[in-house]
């Protein structure tokens, strides 16, 4: 979505930019890097936590005393480590995401512009916001309803009465609005239940590739405002996803579950049909979720136990 431009900016400038005090020598920083592979003359961070609200910490080691083999660099980090290390500081309590806010601020350009590819598909009573994009290969069926500022990848399928609220990304070979999986048994053999309902979108909502959204049965399947989905994620239909959540990759919400605001879902995880999980709960990798769970749950296993409250 976005690709690295040159900027040059001096270190008191990010610092001033991030709302921190920094005393240190000033120079000019002209690009980021990670501790992997350092660069002299940029920015980069370390945390020992890789999700803040979660206090989960990193797995990867870094040895920080590579650091003092570079040139003009600045690290953001919390205060623990600001005596422990001899190079230039930006205090942050959050690093991971300061040093976003910086990459996005002066590092970044759009990858790509507003407009329609001329080998997309879209249909004649869609209805388009301002400043879309829509990459070659898209099919918008009708009843499509897009909000502004969205940007719809490569190869995406859109069907059914589905809205999308504005500043959304929907990315490649994803499926939205589709029909459900819905067989019910019957003395002929298999009889397939119609789905007729719609997918509400929010805004700001982030669907990675290779993703399916069925449509409701009869109502909605929803996915609220802020909402982030990683790759291959399925959602099935008549789902609720509530605002700020997350889904990491090779998840599976069955239909009829229910997520409610500021969870993550890790990856390979399986939400069962009908499971409600409540509000700011965290469920651990490859957990099979049969049952509800109160809010502020940390939830692990299967099938899944809560096995402690999220503090």
């Amino acid at each position: 979505m976005y690709e690295l431009k040159k900027n040059k900016i001096s270190v008191k400038e990010l610092a001033s930019f991030l709302e921190s005090d920094y005393l240190g020598k000033n120079f000019t920083v002209t690009s980021v890097s990670s501790l992997n592979k350092i660069k002299n003359n940029s920015i980069l961070f370390y945390s020992k936590l890789s999700n803040q609200k979660f206090k989960l910490k990193d797995t990867v080691k870094y040895d920080l005393k590579k650091l003092n083999s570079f040139k003009n660099i600045v690290l953001i980090t919390t205060d623990e480590f600001k005596n422990k290390i001899n190079v230039p500081v930006i205090l942050s309590k959050n690093p991971r995401l300061d040093f976003s806010r910086v990459i996005m601020k002066f590092f970044t350009k759009e990858e790509f512009k507003p407009g329609i590819d001329k080998m997309a598909i879209i249909g004649k009573k869609s209805i388009i916001g301002k400043n879309v994009y829509i990459g070659p290969f898209c099919h918008i069926g009708n009843n499509v309803k897009i909000g502004n500022n969205v940007k719809i990848l490569s190869n995406t399928s859109i069907f059914g009465k589905t809205k999308i609220g504005s500043n959304s990304v929907i990315m490649s070979n994803t499926i939205i609005g589709s029909e459900g999986f819905g067989f019910i048994f019957s003395d002929d053999g298999m009889f397939h239940f119609p789905h007729l309902g719609s997918v509400l979108i929010g805004k700001n909502v982030w669907i990675g590739p290779n993703c399916t959204i069925e449509k409701s049965t009869v109502d909605e399947t929803i996915i609220e405002d802020d909402v982030k989905i990683d790759t291959l994620v399925n959602i099935g239909h008549n789902s609720i996803i509530r605002k700020s959540s997350s889904i990491a990759a090779g998840s599976i919400v069955c239909g009829r579950a229910k997520i409610g605001k500021n969870c993550f879902i890790a990856p390979n995880c399986v939400i069962d049909v009908g499971s409600d999980i409540g509000d700011d709960c965290f469920v651990g990798s490859s957990s099979l979720v049969r049952s509800d769970f109160p809010k502020n749950s940390v939830i692990v296993g299967s099938p899944a136990k809560r096995i402690r409250k999220n503090v």
